[in-house]
């Protein structure tokens, strides 16, 4: 598992958001979003080394049904942040 092509999975799925039935925010749910997330949680599991971020992830993946999009918005943050910190270091 690659952390670009999560990050590129994730752009994707945000593609595919829509907006809530109120037109207040997006919504996105459903199997694609749940795989994505989980993903994102074994990558950080395996690699990760900031346990907080790492437990920030996990706290974002519970419970999708409520808040998915901006759960989603969060963990696709420390992706970001995570790669930023891998590229820092590898110049």
């Amino acid at each position: 598992m690659d952390l670009d092509a999560l990050i590129e999975e994730a752009e994707a799925l945000k593609e595919q958001a829509a907006m809530d039935n109120w037109g207040v925010g997006k919504v996105l749910k459903g199997e694609e979003l749940e795989t994505w997330t989980s993903k994102a949680v074994i990558y950080l599991h395996r690699y990760g080394e900031n346990d907080f971020l790492y437990e920030k992830v996990k706290e974002n993946a519970r419970d999708l049904t409520q808040n998915g999009y901006d759960k989603f918005l969060a963990i696709l943050g420390v992706l970001k942040a995570q790669k930023a910190s891998e590229s820092q270091y590898t110049l």
